[in-house]
């Protein structure tokens, strides 16, 4: 998936509502900014670098920073904020991804916040916090299943306590098979994936914060073999528990 990055720095830069005429094309420019679109009404048309885009409403996307856009195509009367903005471009699964839906509904007092700041004298950090909660807003992802949720709660509060898959079967009476597609559909991952990665984020929080014996902070997020455990933790940050605790103390910013 290709997306902002969401580990490097983004930046508001200005943003403003913007409705359109009957039969008004989108303008014809090389623009040097990032720009995010959020169409709440109608249906906004451009081509960008040559390849035909349409974004309806409800829906937002990311124009690339350096691309050419042009309007070929009438738009049908968009209603939509527009932001621009600095950001680097990535790809993988933390991308921010450059085109999803939005309700407007629950976004419409934050888009006219935004849009209201962004022509008044209003501090400059008011306007990056704004837009950096309408982002973290569109990174949602909310659990459409309810029953996840209840998995995921329970793992939390019983972590020491499952040893197995058959675990949540027996304490939900749901098949394994069913348990496992709840996980792979809501969070990406199977269950013992998922429960290892709510044990290492735990270790990773108490080497963080705390200056504890590794040891104890393993049998405290309910490893009980290290070398299973070190395992585990390299897989997930790239070095050892001793040198991503030193690195954290040493640089917080650059784990």
């Amino acid at each position: 998936m290709i997306g902002i990055n969401f580990n490097m720095p983004i930046m508001y830069k200005h943003a403003s509502l913007r409705i359109f005429k009957k039969n008004e094309c989108h303008v014809t420019r090389i623009c040097l900014d990032n720009v995010l679109l959020l169409v709440y009404e109608g249906i906004l048309r451009f081509s960008e670098n040559g390849v035909q885009k349409e974004v309806c409403a409800g829906e937002y996307y990311i124009q690339k920073k350096n691309s050419h856009h042009s309007g070929e195509i009438v738009s049908d009367a968009p209603k939509y904020l527009y932001v621009h903005f600095d950001g680097e471009w990535t790809e993988g699964q933390d991308a921010f991804p450059s085109r999803g839906v939005f309700s407007y509904d629950s976004l419409s007092e934050l888009i006219q916040r935004i849009d209201t700041a962004a022509h008044q004298s209003v501090p400059y950090n008011e306007l990056q916090f704004l837009f950096l909660k309408l982002l973290m807003k569109l990174k949602e992802k909310p659990q459409k299943n309810d029953i996840a949720k209840i998995f995921s709660q329970y793992i939390n509060e019983n972590l020491c306590n499952i040893y197995s898959l058959s675990d949540i079967c027996n304490e939900f009476h749901y098949s394994k098979n069913y348990v496992i597609r709840i996980f792979n559909k809501e969070f990406g991952v199977s269950p013992i994936q998922y429960i290892n990665e709510v044990k290492i984020k735990r270790a990773m929080y108490l080497l963080e914060t705390t200056s504890r014996p590794i040891k104890e902070i393993m049998e405290e997020c309910c490893f009980h073999d290290y070398p299973y455990f070190y395992k585990r933790f390299i897989n997930k940050t790239g070095i050892s528990p001793q040198k991503w605790r030193k690195k954290k103390q040493m640089n917080p910013s650059n784990c």
